[in-house]
């Protein structure tokens, strides 16, 4: 967080605007984890007022700054011994969030788009990792199921407890 938005010295408060709804103030500290989390993106809407002026994070030059700074930290441990695997990820993304989602995406290899809601994504980590980065940006109503391709595991988000049951024994190869 070494980037001067422009905004000069004083102590700044932002307001974050999510499907029409404003939320902050927050200081610099706050909205840069928020870009950490992923939940703050080039595609955010961003003001220093609750009630207008929202612009979006892309259009200002120190806050992408920012952002690429969070993006470079984001990116998975992988062990060099890890094995290069191919996933297949399927989200279904109801939030809003798509673009975030996609970017976050993105930083973890390189990605192929098959369809509208599925991908393919090469990287050296696990199909779990690869949940718990890509479902940060996630909402409540959004899911996601990650198939590691090489190994035949899966890991997922946000399914019902349903469809949990019926994966894993839909998955379990060992009957």
């Amino acid at each position: 967080m070494t980037s001067d938005t422009g905004q000069g010295q004083a102590a700044r408060q932002w307001f974050i605007n999510v499907d029409g709804q404003a939320y902050g103030p927050f200081d610099d500290k706050t909205l840069w984890s928020y870009m950490l989390e992923g939940r703050v993106g080039a595609q955010s809407l961003i003001s220093h007022s609750a009630n207008k002026g929202y612009r979006l994070v892309a259009s200002n030059v120190g806050l992408m700054n920012w952002l690429a700074e969070a993006q470079k930290s984001q990116k998975p441990e992988v062990a060099a011994d890890h094995p290069a695997t191919t996933f297949m990820i399927m989200a279904e993304i109801k939030s809003g969030r798509g673009m975030n989602f996609l970017q976050t995406l993105q930083s973890l290899g390189p990605t192929q788009r098959l369809g509208g809601s599925v991908w393919v994504l090469q990287a050296r980590t696990t199909a779990d990792m690869v949940r718990d980065i890509l479902s940060q940006p996630l909402g409540a109503d959004d899911r996601l199921f990650i198939l590691d391709s090489f190994a035949n595991k899966t890991a997922w988000f946000n399914l019902s407890p349903e469809m949990d049951e019926q994966i894993a024994r839909l998955w379990d190869i060992d009957n």
